[in-house]
């Protein structure tokens, strides 16, 4: 039972009784979490899960990232015939089984503590392969935010600035648009033109941070306008690759 601490402010007592009176659920395996658990929302089962779906070193576009067979070359035959202003894209997780689930959760389902684990499974990866890169989150649609009241990418970016110590900057707005869900690559690029736009120039390497990749249409508008306006290099990290 969680017991609230001496001196602990009324929103601390109020979620040390509801962590009581309303035990929280994994957004993983739906069992019940140990009191104290407090916002992770996920069990160490499912934490362990999680680190052993990693994606793979090899066998993905070094491009794109999409999944290649062993005998395609790489970047696979869809980056051959496309441009993308950005230099590569990587997912540290394929678009299914848990990894599907935890996302669901995370972006429309108000567990907003998963934030903690991937932003630190983000950061170990930030720190082993994107040296000084700043990161840079690609902003979500208006109307999203209102809908679910948070940007789950902001999130991200917010662990990774605060707990983590990364250089993050928020360097893209994005004004209302249509919905990209159901659009191929060639539609959501037209459909975001002109809807995101670019604050200030960084003249550092970028790392362009999301949480789902699908087809790259909105990386590469990020893209191309950090690299229009001098950046040198842009790659993109994302949680997963639908």
């Amino acid at each position: 039972m969680s017991v609230p601490r001496r001196g602990a402010g009324p929103r601390q007592a109020a979620a040390a009784a509801l962590d009581v009176l309303l035990p929280q659920r994994c957004a993983g395996c739906g069992g019940e979490l140990a009191a104290g658990t407090g916002r992770l929302a996920i069990c160490r089962g499912c934490r362990r899960a999680v680190a052993a779906a990693r994606r793979a070193a090899t066998g993905y576009c070094a491009r794109c990232g999409a999944e290649v067979l062993p005998e395609q070359d790489i970047p696979c035959l869809r980056c051959r015939d496309r441009e993308l202003a950005f230099r590569s894209h990587e997912a540290l997780f394929d678009y299914r089984g848990l990894l599907r689930e935890l996302l669901q959760e995370f972006k429309f389902a108000g567990a907003t503590g998963l934030a903690a684990l991937f932003a630190e499974l983000l950061a170990q990866r930030l720190a082993a392969g994107y040296g000084a890169a700043v990161v840079v989150p690609v902003p979500a649609r208006p109307q999203r935010i209102l809908r679910y009241g948070y940007d789950t990418v902001e999130l991200l970016a917010r662990r990774l600035q605060h707990t983590h110590r990364l250089p993050v900057r928020r360097l893209l707005r994005r004004r209302r648009g249509r919905q990209q869900k159901g659009l191929d690559f060639v539609s959501r690029a037209s459909n975001l033109q002109g809807r995101i736009r670019l604050l200030r120039p960084v003249a550092q390497p970028v790392v362009l941070l999301d949480d789902v990749y699908t087809t790259g249409a909105t990386a590469h508008e990020c893209a191309g306008l950090l690299t229009a306006a001098g950046t040198p290099s842009v790659r993109v990290l994302t949680l997963v690759q639908d």
